[in-house]
């Protein structure tokens, strides 16, 4: 999210950029996001056609322990007073989405094994012995960054012992109404089905202090751990196979500082990586990369960009983080 991002938004500003992708093919798993209101707003400013990918999110029910409804949030009348509809979003067909929007400058099958910076540029290589090199190099490989190396030897993901699934079906369980997503509480467990519009729904379960086991039935550890089982998840369950049920690790990077070094700079969850539970993983990330397009337009130095990205976006990041 944050790369693409970031090249549409340097793209607008008539800068030149490339994006070197280490796989060679589209996303292949299957997942869903909420993206709140003021990243749709930077997605739409770019140009990107939201409605393709997703459904606007107008409300969303929680349900306690024993599957009773607790309340409702009005995401969408909220997210309007902010300037735009938070929405539901196939990740999968997002990610195709802006991948074919920033064209020829995507290289795939282009995977980053190291980075160097000298004088006024700064040089990626590849594995495949290949290199290149431009004014700046801008990290967005993700929680388990390769570039962060170059920054921060030795620091890694900080895994937090919870995790569970997540899924999308080309379906929508009668009991989900349009535009809704509905979580279900349990001590322990936290599970949810969000309309995804285009007929499709995403679906999850998380467990706190449990690592989902490769070698049992995923359905099984989840049947066997949330009780009573809520006859929405049920019903996604018996519409999913367990080969697109794709599992998820909770793990952070609390304050990690500084986020750059020389002509070298990370962003999204390269620099402040966040558990899932705040819902604004992706959110910092295309916030990040509409910040710094606009920053590496001004025509400041480089040293000054990467000092004031830091500044003003680590307290919002370091939030999130803490919150999650």
């Amino acid at each position: 999210m944050a790369g693409l991002t970031l090249a549409l938004a340097l793209k607008k500003h008539g800068i030149p950029v490339t994006v070197h992708e280490k796989y060679n093919h589209f996303q292949n798993q299957k997942t869903g996001f909420l993206i709140w209101s003021y990243a749709i707003k930077i997605l739409q400013d770019l140009g990107v056609p939201v409605d393709e990918v997703g459904t606007p999110l107008e409300a969303f029910w929680i349900h306690g322990r024993k599957g009773r409804f607790v309340c409702e949030m009005p995401i969408g009348a909220m997210s309007r007073l902010q300037g735009a509809d938070s929405y539901e979003i196939n990740r999968f067909r997002l990610s195709e989405l802006l991948s074919r929007m920033v064209g020829d400058d995507l290289i795939l099958g282009s995977e980053c094994v190291s980075v160097s910076s000298v004088e006024d540029q700064a040089i990626a290589t590849f594995a495949d012995g290949r290199s290149d090199q431009g004014d700046v190099l801008i990290a967005c490989d993700g929680s388990n960054s390769v570039v962060r190396t170059f920054i921060h030897p030795g620091v890694q993901l900080r895994m937090l012992g919870s995790g569970g699934w997540i899924s999308v079906i080309n379906q929508r369980p009668p009991l989900l109404p349009l535009n809704t997503q509905m979580e279900f509480w349990q001590p322990g467990v936290k599970a949810g089905v969000a309309d995804l519009g285009h007929g499709e729904t995403r679906w999850y379960v998380a467990f706190k202090n449990y690592i989902p086991r490769a070698t049992e039935s995923k359905k099984d550890q989840i049947l066997r751990r949330m009780k009573p089982l809520p006859e929405l998840i049920q019903s996604c369950l018996e519409w999913t196979d367990e080969d697109q049920m794709v599992p998820t690790q909770a793990g952070d990077l609390l304050a990690l500082s500084p986020w750059y070094r020389d002509r070298v700079l990370m962003i999204g969850d390269a620099a402040h990586a966040t558990s899932p539970y705040a819902g604004m993983g992706a959110c910092s990330a295309i916030a990040d990369a509409a910040f710094l397009a606009d920053l590496m337009a001004s025509g400041r130095s480089v040293p000054a960009i990467f000092e004031e990205f830091q500044a003003v976006r680590k307290h919002a990041a370091d939030s999130v983080i803490k919150e999650s």
